[in-house]
């Protein structure tokens, strides 16, 4: 991402915030009086469609640049490569929480094809979708300028802009959480029927889209408690009701994918065990800049002051997921910053209302019913402060992961393009010590001649994996194959001498290495049968 358009951007963004936060001489409502916060329909399209738009245009700025990386990877594998009934069996062994995310996936990709950025954009629409109803929601709980601030200020966020320019369903995770929490209140605010099934509905695509997302249900039911605060209980009773019938109504299909999930935890026992200091470190990762991290922290724990349930609700979206996740470690590893995104809102939308209250602070005008009138200036001030501030700091963090050295990544693109160049016809290929280089290799070389996969038993498909099965008699599955592309992630001065086993011992007895050409975490070999 460039300096001059993100910069251009965040000019864009202030110009067009303006208008909103100036919106002076109504009075700001919160929930507390019963009123839909906000200044009219007339500010919908602003407060949803402005925050909207710049997510756009920050998500498709380099949304190719970046190579897929092992986890797009398998996006990739099981949106377009398996048939129906291998996608089943795959999901059978792994993977059964991506289900929903995968289906629609296979019929995006039957459509747009398998380039990176086609693959990518059904995040960035989907994270577009999160940035409007944050916007909205934020005008419920507070009020528009709130909510305008608090959708720009996500739309900016780097590692918002990292999921939304990244092939899995993390942003979706995202948007369905907000708007659950956004039809939450609509069913409060006039409870028919209609809108506790649309509730129940949304209740189950966040389980379905994330498990640990379901955690947004605590703050739920603190939103339903705030408001019937002070009522007599049978008012209470009628409120909870139907919003308890909603929640069993919603879980009731998750369930099964939740005993599936237990059945396939082995796919996530990479994850380290916690410590202490990960907990301090997790806004960092969440916000994709420590800097940033360290603004909208001490802003977001001034919004705690704005109004008190809205705070306690936004403080259990924070905080129940890392906690419960931390604690049961041992029994769920499921402490994981990308796990956790669905809680980047609540922070954000704490950090809004901190920022337009210290400019409104002692600006308030008294008025007949004791409202406080919005004062522009120091808001417009406020909020374009804020802005800048995240979009500074984060502009190392948008460059960052739009590079290929987010997640620390083998230099895949460019070793498969150096095998395409320099194969030819009859060439055999090989993979060594990373599971996931025949998988890379495989999407990089997709639309070219392949070399023959010499060591290849069961393709993946067939296995019900991610994963082949290689040759269990390596010089019959070699054949009269002349020259090898041996593509490793071994260390040392000559990885052929360290290949271990029966396929080390074959390689060495029949060919010697032409050259050796490095990139980053792989080499390549080019092997040539011995004369």
């Amino acid at each position: 991402m460039s300096t001059d358009a993100v910069r251009g951007g965040a000019a864009r963004a202030v110009e067009s915030v303006a208008p909103v936060l100036a919106a002076s001489g109504r009075p700001v409502s919160g929930p507390a009086d019963g009123i839909p916060p906000g200044y009219g329909r007339r500010w919908t399209a602003v407060v949803a469609g402005l925050p909207a738009l710049v997510m756009l245009i920050c998500g498709l700025i380099g949304i190719g640049d970046r190579q897929l990386w092992r986890d797009e990877h398998a996006t990739w594998w099981a949106a377009s490569q398996v048939s129906t009934t291998d996608f089943v069996r795959l999901l059978s062994h792994i993977d059964i929480v991506f289900a929903p995310y995968y289906s629609y996936m296979r019929l995006w990709t039957a459509v747009f094809g398998d380039s990176a950025p086609a693959l990518r954009l059904p995040s960035l629409l989907w994270m577009s979708v999160a940035a409007a109803l944050l916007g909205l929601l934020g005008r419920r709980l507070y009020d528009a300028p709130t909510g305008l601030l608090a959708g720009l200020i996500f739309a900016i966020l780097p590692t918002v802009s990292r999921y939304a320019a990244e092939a899995r369903p993390y942003a979706q995770t995202l948007a369905v959480t907000i708007g659950a929490t956004l039809l939450l209140l609509r069913a409060l605010d006039r409870p028919r029927p209609r809108r506790w099934v649309w509730y129940a509905l949304a209740v189950v695509a966040v389980g379905l889209s994330h498990l640990v997302a379901l955690a947004v249900l605590v703050a739920h039911a603190l939103l339903v408690l705030g408001e019937v605060r002070g009522q007599d209980r049978r008012i209470v009773v009628r409120r909870f009701r139907p919003w308890l019938l909603a929640v069993v109504v919603g879980l009731a299909p998750v369930v099964p994918v939740v005993f599936q999930a237990r059945q396939q935890s082995h796919q996530i026992v990479w994850i380290l065990p916690p410590e202490p200091l990960d907990l301090l470190r997790l806004p960092g990762e969440l916000f994709g800049s420590r800097s940033v991290a360290i603004v909208l922290f001490f802003v977001a724990l001034v919004g705690l002051a704005v109004s008190r349930w809205p705070s306690l609700a936004l403080s259990a979206w924070i905080l129940v997921a890392p906690a419960l996740t931390y604690l049961t470690f041992d029994q769920f590893q499921l402490f994981y910053h990308r796990y956790l995104l669905f809680t980047v809102p609540a922070w954000v939308l704490l950090a809004a209302a901190g920022t337009l209250w210290m400019a409104r602070l002692g600006q308030a005008a008294p008025v007949p019913d004791g409202r406080p009138v919005l004062r522009p200036a120091l808001s417009v001030a406020a909020g374009a402060l804020a802005l800048a501030l995240v979009a500074g700091y984060g502009l190392a963090g948008h460059r960052f992961v739009r590079s290929d050295l987010l997640e620390d990544e083998h230099a895949f693109r460019a070793a498969a393009g150096f095998v395409r160049t320099h194969a030819r016809e009859g060439d055999g290929i090989a993979y060594s010590n990373y599971r996931y280089l025949r998988r890379a290799f495989a999407y990089e070389l997709r639309h070219d001649p392949r070399p023959i996969d010499v060591f290849l038993d069961v393709p993946p498909a067939e296995n019900g994996w991610y994963h082949a099965e290689e040759c269990g008699r390596p010089a019959r599955c070699l054949g009269d194959v002349r020259r090898i592309w041996w593509v490793s992630t071994r260390l040392g001065p000559d990885p052929l001498d360290r290949e271990p086993g029966r396929i080390g011992d074959l390689l060495r007895d029949r060919f010697v290495v032409a050259q050796v050409v490095e990139f980053h975490k792989i080499r390549v070999l080019e092997l040539v049968a011995r004369e």
